[in-house]
């Protein structure tokens, strides 16, 4: 089981404090491509699962939240607030 969540880019432990890059991108409803390419310029902190996937950890996507790149800020401010709270565990 673990193998198999691990190849999908998914976590296999039991506590919700990482994600995939697919799942940031479907919860802020980005291109997948998008969320990638954060990770790929090291914006993103983010460890590699397998060749095509990462592993992101939530304090590391609160970082890039809370200090985004000057030039994607903008993009990051019009991002839904509470999709953002919801992949940080932030309660409304």
């Amino acid at each position: 089981m673990y193998l198999k969540l691990n190849s999908l880019g998914y976590s296999a432990r039991p506590t919700l404090d990482n994600y995939s890059c697919k799942e940031i991108a479907q919860v802020l409803q980005l291109n997948l491509s998008t969320v990638c390419r954060w990770v790929k310029r090291g914006w993103l902190e983010a460890t590699r699962r397998s060749a095509r996937h990462y592993q992101i950890r939530r304090w590391h996507l609160q970082q890039f939240f809370e200090n985004p790149p000057q030039s994607i800020k903008k993009r990051i401010d019009a991002l839904d607030v509470e999709a953002i709270n919801y992949l940080l565990g932030k309660k409304a």
